[in-house]
């Protein structure tokens, strides 16, 4: 695992930390649900953290790393959805949810590299070879929408013995 996750999880840990204070202010049965929400949702996020971890650790392949930054950015999303919505019900303040977002960008923007390269390469046009690329046919004579030449003697600017 690379620092870029290493700082996100952690990002992520003091956004829990936040939440924690402000739903420790709030009423106890709306402190219960905001919590017990926050809970499942963090749970969620540390799970697919250790696994994103687990890979890096075994040096799994680029498709695998690819699943696993989809799997993390869900749930980031949400837990942002969560965050925005429960701001003033849970009273959870803007920094904790701008944490979470700015963290959620960079999970984002490391995904796609990775997805980029775990796709691979683009496939090399097909090539005609040397010939192709003279503008002739692979057996000497010109191509077929150039007209004429039919001997072993063509070359690119028509028959030799022509000349």
């Amino acid at each position: 695992m690379n620092s870029r996750h290493v700082v996100c999880l952690i990002v992520l840990g003091l956004a829990a930390l936040g939440v924690r204070h402000a739903v420790a202010q709030q009423d106890p049965f709306q402190k219960s649900a905001c919590e017990d929400e926050f809970v499942k949702l963090r749970t969620d996020l540390e799970k697919r953290g250790i696994a994103l971890k687990a890979a890096g650790e075994k040096k799994a392949a680029a498709p695998e790393f690819c699943r696993l930054l989809r799997n993390l950015t869900g749930t980031e999303v949400q837990m942002i959805k969560f965050l925005t919505e429960k701001k003033s019900a849970c009273g959870i303040p803007d920094q904790v949810i701008k944490q979470a977002t700015d963290s959620h960008t960079k999970s984002v923007a490391m995904r796609e590299q990775v997805c980029k390269a775990a796709a691979g390469p683009p496939p090399p046009p097909p090539s005609q070879g040397l010939s192709g690329a003279l503008g002739t046919s692979a057996f000497g004579a010109p191509p077929p929408e150039a007209g004429g030449g039919s001997g072993v003697f063509d070359t690119l600017t028509g028959n030799v013995l022509r000349q």
